[in-house]
């Protein structure tokens, strides 16, 4: 036993630094509200600045000057306060985070989605045990953040159940919730999130651009396949034999909860209200079939079409409609709805949970649109577009290095939506003018924003999962932890970004009528 432990702490002194490093600097960040304020300080002192010298650039399109207004000036500083509550109010993530999460709240908090999680899990063969944990929980994301705290010790406990290695399950699920986080088959709140703020950037060039909450979902959705594929073969090739002779089984501590977690039986209210619940899907994508067949309907666009159509720019409400209806049919099934005043109950309490993300998009917005208002934004994309086409980065090495940029910038800022508000507006109408679709940019954006979120001790669920794991074995290290992660990090990096490569060059869209190219 000791001199198992002994190859464990090599590894983790030389990590330990590398982890030390990392949180130093990470540590120095400011809490991402007032970093937006100290950005909105420093656009209100670059702008004066810009304006004072005449610094401008030429609009490719028009052939016309781009000169920078300062918000320092008398008609900045009016513009500031009179448009502080629209720039809010009018903010394109606002309305829509809140819709979906009524939705999806209502059926999270019944208890449906993780009693889904759970069933398919629990049910799978052990040879397709590993590739159903990464399906699942690369989708669990619709879920929101509760994933992380019911799928990682769940997979753990089953994991040690069938006789395999707890701890290469933990590792597993959180590679799957963290990793995948911006795959999945369904529609989830971060969608809605990323494209609001798409939206708003992407307006700094174009007043009418529209990036929609399924603008990725093609290319999300096979990406979950891809994971699955990928994290099974590390885990199962790497991850798992290293832990089986660095901490074999027979070191661990057994967690009684373990066989109950493989046997767990629904009740017959769950099963009724599972069986109801898959009823009701059923007759809701009848519903929207009916709705959308006939040629001349409402919900089309004036050729028939549906990209773009009104049910594109309609998706949101349909998904409040279902998530919404489904999370009654199923509490009301089981018994935690009791009444129908038991749903804005539940609607408000979701609301709580945004409370910290409203907090924080009443900064951004304000950072988004004074950006836009000076025209800095503007002055950024085109001086910046004409940068890259003269480094020839306009194609796949593009992609990479916008990837890796992402990636490297999400160990230091750990909130996905924090880091887009960041980049959209620099990095969306600048690559606008490399004829590059804002929805791409997003796409790009993801695939790093995802992968290194599980090697990031800034993460808030880093020491989460290092907590469970030391269930099983309380001398386990933050190293031990970075070494069991980092394989599917990069695993997951490579590629997840070959992929994307291979489905530019292949011409495929990544959302409904989104190419790479506008």
């Amino acid at each position: 036993m000791s001199n198992n432990v002994e190859t464990v702490l090599p590894e983790t002194d030389k990590l330990s630094g590398f982890l030390g490093a990392i949180e130093k600097v990470g540590n120095k960040l400011p809490h991402p509200f007032f970093l937006f304020f100290y950005l909105l300080i420093f656009t209100i002192i670059l702008s004066a600045a810009l304006n004072y010298f005449g610094i401008h650039s030429m609009n490719p399109k028009t052939g016309e000057a781009v000169l920078v207004k300062s918000l320092a000036s008398g008609e900045g500083v009016v513009h500031i306060f009179t448009s502080l509550v629209s720039n809010f109010v009018n903010f394109p993530v606002l309305g829509t985070i809140i819709v979906v999460m009524f939705g999806v709240g209502v059926a999270d908090h019944v208890g449906l989605i993780s009693i889904v999680m759970k069933q398919t899990v629990t049910k799978a063969p052990r040879h397709l045990l590993t590739f159903l944990v990464f399906v699942t929980g690369v989708s669990s994301s619709i879920a929101s953040d509760a994933s992380f705290l019911i799928f990682i010790p769940l997979v753990a406990m089953i994991f040690q159940s069938v006789g395999r290695h707890p701890i290469a399950g933990a590792a597993a699920a959180y590679a799957a919730v963290g990793a995948g986080y911006d795959a999945s088959f369904f529609v989830t709140a971060g969608d809605a999130i990323f494209s609001g703020i798409a939206t708003e950037a992407a307006r700094i060039i174009d007043p009418d651009a529209y990036v929609s909450p399924v603008d990725n979902y093609y290319f999300a959705a096979c990406s979950v396949i891809l994971l699955a594929i990928v994290g099974t073969i590390i885990v199962d090739k790497i991850v798992e034999p290293r832990l089986n002779r660095i901490l074999p089984l027979s070191v661990l501590t057994i967690n009684p909860k373990a066989k109950a977690a493989l046997q767990t039986e629904i009740s017959a209210e769950e099963k009724r209200g599972l069986k109801q619940a898959g009823l009701f899907t059923l007759a809701f994508i009848g519903l929207i079939a009916f709705i959308l067949l006939p040629t001349d309907s409402p919900f089309r666009n004036a050729d028939g079409g549906l990209i773009p159509s009104p049910f594109m720019k309609s998706f949101v409400p349909f998904l409040f409609i279902y998530f919404l209806g489904v999370g009654y049919i199923y509490g009301k099934a089981t018994g935690v709805i009791q009444k129908a005043e038991d749903i804005p109950e539940i609607m408000t309490e979701c609301i709580k949970s945004l409370s910290s993300i409203l907090v924080l998009f009443f900064m951004i917005s304000q950072f988004i649109a004074l950006f836009k208002w000076s025209g800095i934004g503007s002055l950024v994309a085109f001086e910046g577009a004409t940068f890259l086409s003269s480094l020839g980065l306009t194609g796949y090495s593009l992609i990479v290095g916008f990837i890796l940029l992402t990636a490297v910038m999400n160990i230091f800022m750990t909130s996905g939506s924090a880091q887009f508000a960041l980049f959209a507006p620099i990095f969306i109408p600048m690559l606008m003018q490399l004829n590059i679709e804002p929805a791409f940019t997003m796409a790009m954006f993801r695939v790093g924003d995802s992968t290194t979120n599980i090697i990031s001790p800034l993460s808030p669920y880093f020491a989460v999962v290092l907590a469970f794991m030391q269930q099983y074995y309380p001398k386990l290290k933050l190293g031990t932890l970075m070494a069991t992660m980092l394989p599917l990090a990069l695993g997951f990096l490579v590629t997840w970004t070959l992929f994307m490569l291979l489905w530019t060059l292949l011409g495929f869209p990544v959302g409904p009528d989104i190419y790479m190219h506008m």
